[in-house]
């Protein structure tokens, strides 16, 4: 391996058990100051909020969350369900699972993606939960579980109208992601000092939309609910999508 891997690559590589993952990969890691740093960022952030290593947070793992959800009967709403206590810390944070937004013709979109979110407030870990009061300095730190890959798009809409990328510096485009069982999204995003209310949607795609489809959506979406982000729970996309709302006092 001529080149470092991804800050994304590594996180998708650290959630697999051990006995899968690529050895090319762990070789360069094994004399890699840089990724080696990553990585025990990534695995400490795991042991903080999963409380499962790699091997624990297994295939079996994710199946048992994404049969849970299709079990369910109220897709419109947000919910939080419980699994084996091996998988999950006392501070676990809400399971947030996708809402497949159905395209004009009537097909569904298959699979079901499903967001962890977690709060790390000054030493404690506390659960995020929809609407919930959320601080400056607050960090929020995702993973996500999805059997196939495609692109995640991770973004926050205020109630001014503004739209901000969590994870690049300004463009829309989502993220290319592997398949995989509670995922860390490499980094935390830490909130700033804005008051009011905030939604921080999570959009996942088989092929990357572009920037210009997104915002249209936003303002469609904001213009429809009188520009109350409260009211938005999805956007007008036919997409996987969940959101997370935000209440900053």
């Amino acid at each position: 391996m001529s080149a470092c891997p991804s800050r994304l690559e590594l996180s998708h590589w650290e959630a697999q058990p051990e006995p899968s993952r690529p050895a090319e990969l762990a070789h360069h890691v094994g004399g890699c100051d840089r990724c080696a740093s990553i990585l025990a960022d990534i695995s400490e952030a795991r042991a903080v909020l999963l409380g499962a290593n790699p091997a624990e947070a297994s295939t079996r793992a994710a199946r048992a969350i994404l049969e849970t959800a299709r079990q369910r009967k109220a897709p419109r709403r947000w919910f939080k369900f419980l699994v084996p206590a091996i998988l999950v810390p006392a501070a676990a944070a809400f399971l947030f699972v996708a809402r497949p937004s159905l395209p004009t013709h009537g097909v569904g979109v298959k699979g079901k993606l499903v967001v962890e979110t977690y709060c790390k407030r000054g030493d404690a870990v506390v659960e995020a939960s929809d609407g919930g009061d959320y601080f400056e300095g607050d960090r929020l730190r995702f993973a996500y579980t999805q059997d196939r890959p495609g692109f995640l798009l991770v973004f926050g809409v205020d109630d001014e109208g503004k739209v901000f990328p969590y994870y690049q510096e300004a463009a829309l485009v989502g993220m290319p992601v592997q398949a995989g069982a509670r995922v860390l999204l490499p980094g935390a995003v830490e909130l700033d000092a804005h008051k009011g209310w905030e939604r921080i949607y999570m959009v996942w795609t088989e092929a990357p939309l572009l920037d210009t489809a997104v915002r249209g959506a936003v303002a469609s979406s904001l213009a429809a609910a009188n520009g109350d982000v409260r009211r938005i729970s999805d956007l007008d996309l036919p997409v996987e999508q969940v959101s997370l709302l935000l209440r900053r006092p």
